[in-house]
């Protein structure tokens, strides 16, 4: 079910499911596309740890695991200051077959208020990371800047 605070997010990926699968629960892949670190133990329950920025860590567990078309993990901000506690949301990716590739689709729950404007953004910056490095191409330069000030610049431009 999607409610107002949830983000939702579709692309086609240019590989089949189970190499998107792998993107989100192998440690070296992630971080080809976000995160500049990462900690995971792919497992019900398992630990889902990555570093976004230099000290921005998102952290959770993984609820369900079901390769190579079902991934879904809790997320949070270890800062305090983003207003979203480790484990507090809820990220849903499904993966289906389309053609030679793979239909993502990802929704994240749980996000109030404006933070789901940062992660609508941060979101569409890494799935296009993912589609390129996906697509063998480079994905371009790391998003970089401090979420808080980033939140605070997409609220700036809604309100324009």
């Amino acid at each position: 079910m999607i409610d107002e605070g949830s983000v939702v997010h579709e692309v086609v990926l240019a590989a089949p499911p189970a190499e998107v699968y792998e993107m989100f629960v192998d440690p070296r892949q992630l971080v080809r596309w976000i995160g500049i670190s990462a900690d995971l133990e792919p497992q019900l329950g398992g630990r889902f740890r990555f570093e976004v920025m230099p000290g921005q860590f998102c952290e959770g567990e993984y609820v369900e695991l079901d390769p190579p078309t079902r991934v879904v993990v809790t997320w949070g901000w270890t800062d305090p200051s983003m207003g979203l506690p480790p484990g507090s949301s809820r990220v849903e990716v499904e993966l289906r077959p389309d053609g030679n590739g793979t239909r993502l689709r990802l929704v994240h729950h749980q996000l109030p208020g404006d933070l789901r404007l940062l992660h609508d953004d941060g979101w569409t910056q890494f799935l296009g990371r993912l589609e390129a490095t996906l697509a063998g191409e480079l994905p371009g330069d790391y998003p970089t800047g401090d979420p808080a000030a980033r939140l605070a610049e997409l609220k700036e431009n809604r309100e324009r």
